[in-house]
C-alpha cells in the first residue's frame, strides 16, 4: 500500500511540474511575442509597437502595466484572462475609456496561433 501511495504521489508530483513548467514557457513565449515589431504569418504590427509595460506610458494604446489588476474588472462575466484573449481577438468588443475603437489591427486571430494567442494571454495576464 505504501509503494502505491508512493507511485501515486510521484505521478502527481511530475504532472504538477510539468503544468508548471508548460506554464512558465507559455509565458517565456508571450513576452517574446509582446516584444516583437512585427508578429503572424504576415507579419502585422506587433503589441510592442502600441502598447507599453511601464505605468502611465502611453504610446498609442493603453499601458498594460497592473492589466493583471484591472482586467478582472473591466467586462461583467469575463475572467481576466477571458478579457485579455478578446481584447487580443476582437480589440473593439470593448474599448478603454479616452481610446478610440478601430484603431487596434482586428485581425491577430488570423495571423497567430491558438498557442501563440494563449501564450500571450499567459504573459499579460502576469503584467
Amino acid at each position: 500500500m505504501k509503494v502505491l501511495i508512493a507511485l501515486v504521489f510521484s505521478v502527481l508530483l511530475v504532472a504538477c511540474n510539468s503544468e508548471t513548467n508548460n506554464k512558465k514557457d507559455a509565458v517565456k513565449q508571450g513576452e517574446l511575442l509582446f516584444n516583437k515589431k512585427h508578429i503572424g504569418v504576415n507579419k502585422v504590427i506587433g503589441c510592442v509597437s502600441c502598447h507599453s509595460v511601464k505605468p502611465d506610458q502611453v504610446i498609442v494604446g493603453p499601458s498594460l502595466s497592473g492589466l493583471s489588476i484591472r482586467a478582472p474588472h473591466l467586462v461583467s462575466g469575463q475572467t481576466g484572462k477571458e478579457y485579455i484573449k478578446n481584447s487580443i481577438i476582437n480589440p473593439d468588443s470593448y474599448v478603454v475609456g479616452g481610446y478610440l475603437p478601430a484603431v487596434m489591427f482586428p485581425h491577430y486571430a488570423q495571423e497567430l496561433s491558438n498557442e501563440e494567442i494563449d501564450a500571450l494571454v499567459e504573459y499579460l495576464s502576469l503584467l
